[in-house]
């Protein structure tokens, strides 16, 4: 039987004009998410997370390849009744809520455009959402500047659940967040996902969240997909050396997490922005790299047909 997907994407590119450079965000990005599952898309900044989630969105349109949802190809610009499917929590609430309205008005909003309950059930139905988030009903009169960033995020996710989503991509939701309210934040979304059935696509730079909400992962590297897999297998065994990279880089708080943390080298080959390689692109910062690493682009390969990577020399990658 085939396995159900929610969303993917299938060999997406996207390029920008940046000055007299064509900038290369997207490059052939293939990767799909199941209904009610978690795929955590991680890499640095610029390597081309937040293009892929407007992608996803419908937002912007790819160069190449296309999203599905739910097998069918997405066309833009999308008809009004697939946009109330996807929806997104960004890093900032602000960027989401309105400061010139009320929470209960920002909340009310995909409720009356999509019209999904009588006027007169309006207020009661945001109620419901902000009880659904752990807010108290009074937040409904308050504006964004009076909640903290906790309370204004839980804000912006019952903005989010109001319309109703198959999908919701959020986009460093809980990068401006400390520690304590981060962790409240993540167990919230585990919650509305166990009761809701809501796919999430998790877009972050921090690995250290990624192990606790997310079933599979996928490692982003200058617009390439070069890992991807469960989550618990890649942190136990990256198969790239730039995800090896990243897992090193995660804080541990005891000598126990240190030993088992994959290790890097101190010194690498080359970490100027301006090498290239005509293959793999993460060959200039790599030790590892071997001379078909800056000749072809390795293809992504899996042993077990659940853990994929495009790395030439894997083998040893968590030492």
């Amino acid at each position: 039987m085939a396995e159900v997907t929610r969303i993917e994407a299938v060999g997406v590119s996207k390029a920008y004009r940046v000055g007299d450079r064509r900038v290369q965000a997207l490059s052939r990005v293939s990767l799909r998410a199941a209904p009610a599952e978690t795929l955590a898309v991680v890499g640095e900044s610029g390597s081309g997370k937040s293009t892929l989630g407007r992608i996803l969105l419908g937002v912007e349109r790819p160069d190449e390849g296309e999203i599905r949802l739910d097998s069918a190809a997405l066309s833009l610009p999308l008809p009004k009744a697939m946009r109330r499917r996807l929806q997104v929590v960004q890093q900032n609430p602000l960027s989401t809520l309105n400061p010139r309205r009320t929470v209960g008005q920002s909340v009310a909003l995909p409720l009356r455009v999509h019209r999904l309950v009588a006027p007169r059930q309006t207020t009661a139905r945001v109620r419901e959402l902000l009880d659904l988030v752990g807010l108290p009903t009074d937040t409904q009169d308050r504006y964004p500047n009076a909640l903290s960033g906790g309370q204004r995020q839980r804000a912006a996710l019952a903005r989010a659940l109001a319309a109703e989503p198959d999908l919701i991509v959020l986009d460093e939701p809980t990068s401006a967040l400390d520690v304590s309210v981060q962790a409240r934040v993540l167990h919230l979304l585990i919650d509305l996902q166990a009761r809701i059935g809501l796919t999430y696509i998790f877009i972050t730079h921090d690995l250290s969240v990624v192990r606790n909400i997310a079933a599979r992962v996928a490692v982003l590297y200058r617009g390439r997909v070069v890992e991807t897999g469960p989550t618990e297998a890649v942190f136990r065994r990256p198969r790239h050396r730039y995800t090896t990279m990243l897992l090193s880089a995660i804080p541990v708080v005891s000598a126990a997490e240190e030993a088992v943390k994959p290790q890097w080298p101190q010194e690498t080959r080359a970490q100027t922005a301006e090498a290239e390689s005509a293959g793999c692109t993460f060959a200039p910062r790599c030790p590892f790299a071997l001379d078909p690493c800056w000749r072809t682009p390795p293809p992504i390969e899996s042993a077990d047909g659940r853990h994929f990577a495009a790395c030439y020399n894997p083998k040893d990658a968590t030492s």
